[in-house]
Formats: structure tokens, C-alpha cells, sequence
């Protein structure tokens, strides 16, 4: 796959919560997927519920806001 930049990357479809992301664990490089961020999001980050949300914010690696 040639390089791209994040801006000309296409927009995903819907998600069913398998996907993968790569995040970072105390320098550590890993993967996870978004049902992991869900559940934790839900359970030890941020409280609420979340219906259909159509963006995350992510500041220094950290949820920040979820609309």
C-alpha cells in the first residue's frame, strides 16, 4: 500500500465493533478494537450513554469528548 495521509484516507462504513486500532500503552505499541474502547469508556472512563455518536476527540492519547 502506498503512503497516505490520514486526510486522504476513505471514510469508514458504519462500524460492527471488531475493528482494529493501534493505540499506545505506556510506550508500548499495540492493537485493540473499538468494542474494547467502548466497554471501557463506558465502564471506567467516561460515564453516559452514547447513542449514534458521530465523533470521538482524542487529546494526548485521551478521550476527551464524545458527541
Amino acid at each position: 500500500m502506498a503512503e497516505q495521509k490520514i486526510s486522504e484516507l476513505p471514510n469508514a462504513t458504519p462500524l460492527d465493533g471488531t475493528e482494529q486500532l493501534p493505540l499506545n500503552q505506556n510506550g508500548v505499541t499495540s492493537l485493540t478494537d473499538v468494542d474494547a474502547i467502548v466497554t471501557y469508556t463506558l465502564t471506567n472512563g467516561v460515564s453516559g450513554t452514547f447513542t449514534n455518536p458521530t465523533s470521538i476527540t482524542v487529546v494526548n492519547g485521551i478521550i476527551t469528548a464524545i458527541v
